[in-house]
């Protein structure tokens, strides 16, 4: 496991790319970044804390980083029934079946956090396979592809910080 600070060039451009994924996060500007590589997993911490995975060419919040409720107002997000729960959090694709309501809009390949429905805490992180135009009006069929959930590789990398 290889872990160091970002440099001003480093850190400014991760910032820009991040502020171009998601417009409404911000951070204080004294916030140490840091990246970790370990085999295939570069995460990144935020004040020594993991925030962000950088996964197929895209950057998505660690879930540690999301909980309790950082997603809100940053991220949409998709309200699951309590069938849906147990699948999702280990690492199930999102059918339409298992939604109770969508917030936030978002497009075909956007970022989305998955929420259970009593406290609304984060379940897992996925990718939109469709606009949320579409994917509320179908009735049946996956919405979503799974990229993080509470116990996978990128959970276990952030537990050893």
């Amino acid at each position: 496991m290889r872990r160091w600070q970002l440099s001003k060039k480093d850190r400014r451009r991760l910032l820009e790319r991040l502020h171009q994924l998601y417009p409404a996060m911000e951070l204080p500007r004294e916030a140490r970044i840091e990246k970790l590589v370990e085999e295939d997993i570069t995460l990144y911490l935020l004040d020594g804390r993991p925030w962000l995975i950088e996964l197929e060419d895209k950057l998505i919040p660690h879930l540690a980083w999301l909980l309790p409720d950082r997603y809100r107002g940053v991220l949409p997000y998709i309200v699951v029934d309590e069938g849906a729960v147990k699948p999702i959090s280990r690492g199930a694709d999102l059918m339409r079946p298992g939604v109770l309501r969508f917030e936030g809009d978002y497009g075909e390949g956007d970022i989305v956090v998955i929420v259970e429905p009593g406290r609304l805490l984060p379940l897992a992180v996925h990718e939109a396979l469709l606009p949320r135009s579409e994917a509320e009006r179908m009735e049946k069929g996956r919405i979503t592809r799974s990229l993080h959930h509470v116990g996978d590789r990128f959970w276990k990398l952030g537990q050893q910080v």
